[in-house]
């Protein structure tokens, strides 16, 4: 019988990287997450003028840069970001990045925005040399040749000073094309590992009873139960950039609103941005790997996160990033579906999210948590 496919591991991410398929100058053994990989940018970036040239995409047959560079000088600018660089909503940057890939038959990579780029609302797209796609290398394109990585950057709220090593995206490897559970899965998942659960009066946590079509179906917290009654925050417009080196230096007010219950409808607005958090508490266990789909019509139209990807062994809420694309405003209720998770097999991680010193910041987060730059004063 053929191995059922899988999402690879720490130990086995550590595996390409020794064989030379995952290449890299300098490569940290802190890139190396329980089933995902943290790649960063190089000292440089081009600014891209996407008004004349539309948004810049990969081609099958040829490299990023030369597609680059078939475009005129006036329309890409180079700018070295050694001693820190801002990057400006409204704007379209390309980061070279520091890691390489070699992909063979039967494997393919794709690519995820981090958590706290997410919270930050950054549209950022990995893209590779011969391959049409974003965020997406398969075996269909070149295979057994070393391919160069781009990452695609769009501050869609916040301006950023942005730094060498700053990792934006982090990247999975799969091997086959049956690593994701199946719904009739799930529900067998259910029976040994409650994946969601729910907060009963007295503060334990109660298996719920799972909601499963194509995936498993998750629901909207607005109760006011969590944070001082703050059940979402409104990214507001501020000109001030966000400097990534400093880490819980930040008032959350002077970026975000906090909106609160207050037993009043809320209410989004189309193209505003929103952090919300999640009606359930999710447990992976170290088997499974998950994602959050970026869309779902199960509750709004529009952008459900910007960063869905969670490692095995997370537990907590999770935080949704949402922008409504509604044609009007929207009330929301609690408890309300919002999206759907998607789960994938690996082996068991020789590191679990919510060690020590593996640098997980939103482990056992409650309520909409902000990105890692924010002081936490509520």
């Amino acid at each position: 019988m053929e191995k059922r496919g899988r999402c690879l591991a720490s130990q086995e991410i550590r595996n390409l990287i020794n064989q030379g398929k995952l290449i890299g100058n300098s490569i940290s053994p802190s890139q190396i997450q329980p089933t995902s990989f943290d790649t960063t940018i190089g000292n440089e970036v081009y600014i891209l003028d996407t008004e004349t040239e539309g948004i810049f995409r990969p081609h099958k047959d040829e490299s990023v840069y030369r597609v680059l560079l078939r475009m005129g000088e006036r329309q890409r600018y180079k700018a070295d970001i050694t001693n820190g660089f801002e990057i400006k909503k409204g704007f379209t940057y390309l980061f070279p990045l520091r890691e390489r890939l070699v992909i063979e038959k039967g494997e393919y990579v794709r690519s995820s925005t981090k958590s706290s780029f997410g919270r930050l609302f950054i549209n950022a797209r990995m893209l590779a040399d011969y391959n049409p796609s974003f965020n997406e290398i398969t075996d269909h394109s070149k295979t057994n040749t070393e391919l160069s990585l781009w990452l695609l950057v769009q501050p869609l709220t916040f301006n950023l000073i942005v730094y060498p090593g700053l990792a934006f995206n982090q990247l999975r490897f799969f091997q086959n094309h049956d690593s994701q559970l199946l719904p009739s899965e799930i529900i067998k998942e259910f029976t040994q590992n409650p994946l969601l659960c729910q907060r009963s009066p007295n503060g334990t946590l109660e298996p719920i009873t799972p909601l499963v079509t194509d995936s498993l179906q998750i629901h909207l917290d607005i109760s006011g139960r969590n944070e001082k009654g703050i059940v979402g925050l409104r990214a507001r417009h501020n000109p001030n950039p966000l400097d990534l080196h400093k880490i819980g230096e930040y008032e959350v007010e002077h970026y975000f609103e906090a909106m609160l219950r207050d037993d009043k409808p809320i209410r989004i607005v189309k193209g505003e941005h929103y952090l919300f958090a999640s009606k359930e508490i999710l447990t992976i266990p170290s088997h499974l790997s998950s994602e959050v789909k970026a869309y779902s019509d199960v509750g709004l139209s529009g952008p459900l996160h910007f960063a869905g990807f969670i490692d095995s062994g997370f537990q907590g809420d999770l935080v949704f990033e949402v922008r409504s694309d509604e044609v009007s405003s929207m009330l929301l209720e609690d408890g309300m579906p919002i999206s759907k998770l998607d789960f994938f097999y690996n082996e068991k991680p020789d590191i679990i999210y919510g060690q020590s010193g593996l640098g997980s910041n939103y482990q056992g987060q409650t309520g909409p948590k902000p990105a890692k730059f924010f002081k936490r004063n509520w």
